[in-house]
């Protein structure tokens, strides 16, 4: 009699194609953002040997210090801690616990915090690498509301961190009625936070724009790190959401009993025929 036996547990490392969750992609995703940021952190190095240029741009800070009021002054101070370092990091972790727990969607929680780190690891290695000095005092006439120093000023940090949690939090609605509105949003607010780090004097005009490029290419690389790691992660974990699901043809197989075995055919004993030769002649 023949036992049945169990198989054991096949696909234990899920490939990303087998779940319906994806994030968009580009093909080339780490050419295509590694050429982005290698222009931009050229561009940066140049105006490091330009210093013609940076005062050209420190008009435009002269200028937005004669519009300072007491609303404008808070706002901008507001968002200086907010996007700060740690202001940062506390927002990205509120946003994906506000995603995990609150709305229940762990897979987008965990893309969020992937692509949203990702974008803002960009731009923080870019300042690092440019190393273009932040305006000096002679940039604007009245006593600066904020004191930042060093070679950290292309591109802005804060800017960076708006624009990448921004692109992140659409990222995980963009099939959802809200995906509109938290596009204007977030881009409204990318602006606005630029703008407020020209208004402190604590970046140039130039840095602002370099900190949209230099995000998209953090953006980028983390989508397609997110692509294979949620997967991971929430096969992993056993994360469940309401419109996610392993693909039909892939889904993980359970324990299934093996076919029986076929019953082996009798062996017959052959007996060769060997034909033999008549001789025909006569004797």
């Amino acid at each position: 009699m023949v036992e049945h036996m169990a198989l054991p547990a096949q696909h234990t490392s899920p490939r990303p194609a087998r779940s319906t969750w994806f994030l968009p992609q580009l093909h080339q995703w780490l050419v295509v953002p590694f050429i982005v940021a290698l222009v931009t952190a050229t561009v940066g190095r140049l105006l490091v040997y330009s210093p013609g240029f940076g005062a050209r741009e420190s008009e435009v800070l002269r200028w937005l210090d004669g519009t300072r009021t007491g609303v404008l002054d808070v706002l901008s101070l507001v968002l200086h801690h907010a996007l700060s370092t740690p202001g940062a990091l506390v927002l990205i972790a509120a946003l994906t616990a506000w995603l995990a727990l609150v709305r229940h969607r762990s897979w987008d929680a965990a893309g969020f915090a992937v692509t949203a780190l990702s974008g803002w690891a960009a731009v923080a290695l870019l300042k690092v690498a440019v190393g273009r000095p932040r305006p000096g005092a002679p940039a604007t006439a009245a006593e600066p509301l904020v004191h930042v120093d060093g070679i950290t000023s292309f591109p802005s940090g804060h800017t960076g961190a708006a624009v990448a949690i921004a692109a992140a939090l659409f990222l995980v609605h963009r099939r959802s009625r809200r995906a509109p509105l938290v596009l204007a949003l977030g881009a409204g607010v990318a602006v606005l936070v630029g703008l407020s780090r020209l208004y402190l004097g604590v970046h140039y005009p130039v840095d602002v724009l370099a900190s949209f490029p230099a995000a998209w290419a953090g953006l980028a690389v983390g989508c397609g790190l997110a692509n294979i790691l949620v997967p991971a992660f929430a096969y992993g974990f056993g994360w469940e959401q309401e419109d996610v699901a392993w693909s039909e043809a892939e889904e993980p197989l359970a324990d299934v009993p093996a076919a029986p075995a076929e019953e082996p055919h009798p062996v017959t004993a052959r007996v060769p025929v060997v034909a033999r030769q008549v001789d025909h002649r006569a004797a």
